[in-house]
């Protein structure tokens, strides 16, 4: 069975890097992924909140409309990470790496795992691999 993913990007310069804050990323890239985790398609859908700085928690309504089963983004805030939850998406978080590599050590099943922000004191971001 395929898998859908959906992976917050934010683009610097001509590369595409995992979005260091999920809910200020430029656009989703949605993949189609076989039972061997090779890429099917990709799909590009734009953020409809870049720029803002509120509002990030309404995100996870907007990325479940396109079926994924899994997020990958950088840091996210417990409420957007409960809400993808809820809709049944895992979520990753994998903050500043390129693109390429966080298709690859996902499909390598080396990419797992969330660490929800910290607001209250600062911004804390890290990431688990497996």
């Amino acid at each position: 069975m395929n898998q859908r993913l959906a992976v917050a990007i934010e683009e610097t310069g001509n590369k595409e890097i995992v979005a260091e804050h999920f809910g200020s990323c430029t656009k989703f890239n949605v993949c189609e992924l076989n039972e061997e985790k090779k890429v099917l398609k990709q799909e590009i859908y734009f953020n409809p909140l870049a720029g803002e700085h509120r509002g990030s928690c309404q995100l996870p309504a907007y990325v479940k409309q396109f079926n994924v089963t899994t997020i990958i983004a950088g840091g996210m805030g417990q409420k957007a990470v409960s809400n993808f939850l809820r809709y049944g998406i895992d979520v990753i978080t994998a903050p500043g790496i390129l693109y390429e590599d966080a298709l690859n050590l996902f499909s390598l099943g080396k990419l797992s795992g969330y660490e929800s922000c910290k607001h209250e004191d600062g911004h804390d971001h890290s990431h688990h691999h497996n």
